[in-house]
This record gives structure tokens, sequence and C-alpha cells, in this order.
């Protein structure tokens, strides 16, 4: 019987490979942290765009009313910050900041919110164009 030859591998030919695999590696969890930013990004976006839709649906007479706006839906989870208006150009009483968190950026999205007890949403800002209903 004839002995086969098994062929081993060199030292050089493990280490393309090892190198090869931590590349491809770190590729792939680039790709996934650069998934996760763009969907916080696009969920910023279409929330805005939702808010912005729900404003021009309303028309030029009517506002939309805060109890109206709290019933649009927000995609994914954004962090929530409300805080006193200040000097600003619109009616706004509060500030409602809606923050959601990528890995390499955060998307906020600021709306304006007047006075009263169902105060009108003033204005929206954040990705796109502002709105602000006359």
């Amino acid at each position: 019987m004839a002995k086969s030859k098994t062929i081993k591998p060199s030292k050089s030919a493990t280490r393309d490979w090892i190198i090869r695999g931590v590349g491809f590696g770190a590729l792939a969890v680039l790709l996934v942290f650069a998934r996760l930013d763009f969907q916080s990004k696009q969920a910023a976006q279409t929330t805005s765009e939702a808010w912005r839709a729900a404003i021009r649906a309303k028309g030029e007479d009517v506002e939309l009313l805060k109890s109206e706006f709290d019933k649009i839906p927000v995609q994914r989870s954004p962090q929530l910050v409300s805080s006193p208006a200040g000097a600003n150009p619109y009616a706004a009483r509060t500030i409602e900041t809606y923050t959601w968190s990528g890995i390499f950026r955060n998307y906020s999205v600021k709306v304006y919110v007047g006075a009263g007890t169902d105060p009108p949403i003033e204005s929206i800002q954040g990705p796109g164009e502002d709105t602000q209903p006359e």
C-alpha cells in the first residue's frame, strides 16, 4: 500500500486566513453599526414627515392640537425632553425635543407647542424643512 502524503498548510497561509477573517469580521461589525445608525436617521425622518403631513392635512385655517398630535405614531423609541421655549419666533410655550440615538450621531426633532389646555403645534424642526402652520 502506498502511503498518502498529507500536505500541511504553511504558517504564512494560515496567518493570511486569520488576517482575512479579522478583516471581514471588522467589516461586518462596521456594517451593523452603520445599519443601526441609518435606522435611527430613518425613524427621525419618517416621524417628522408624518407630523408635517398631519399639519398640512389640517389646512391653513385649522391648527393641529396636541391631543391629535399625540395620536400620530412615532417610529422606534426616541428620548423625549420637554423644556420651556423661551424667546422664539413662534407662539410656543414649550419645546419637546425627540432624540433618536444612533451609533455615530443623534437625530433630533424639535416640536414647538403653544399654550392652553390642548395647545396647538406651532412648528416642527428637524430632518427636512421647518414647517409653521399659518
